[in-house]
């Protein structure tokens, strides 16, 4: 059985909108074609560009309802954090000390003691 997801939009306030998440396989309404809110557009009549970023390709058309396959992603890569390299770990050290010190306590402050409750 073909498991079916939604795609995941963020409207952004004055930057327009941006897809979270583009499953491969995806269900939309006939409707959302005519929602004038909708971005998206159709370059033929079998495929539906979300956003500027996904395309989809129209595989079936069941109970009011298009059924999508992702053909296409636009979506810049996630940046991906690599673990850092011994070097590297030298140097951000090496910056940091730098910059806050040797460690040492510079003012020390002594806390009095309390002895008792006189309440």
């Amino acid at each position: 059985m073909t498991e079916y997801a939604d795609i995941v939009f963020t409207r952004h306030k004055g930057q327009g909108i941006t897809v979270d998440t583009a499953p491969p396989r995806t269900r939309v309404a006939l409707q959302a074609l005519m929602d004038r809110y909708a971005y998206l557009h159709m370059p033929a009549p079998d495929v539906i560009v979300f956003a500027d970023q996904v395309v989809y390709r129209i595989t079936a058309y069941v109970e009011g309802a298009l059924e999508l396959e992702l053909v296409e992603d636009w979506r810049p890569a996630p940046a991906v954090q690599l673990p850092l390299t011994d070097e590297q770990a030298k140097e951000i050290k090496a910056r940091w000390k730098e910059q806050h010190g040797n460690g040492q306590v510079i003012n020390l402050v002594e806390v009095p003691k309390v002895e008792g409750s006189g309440a």
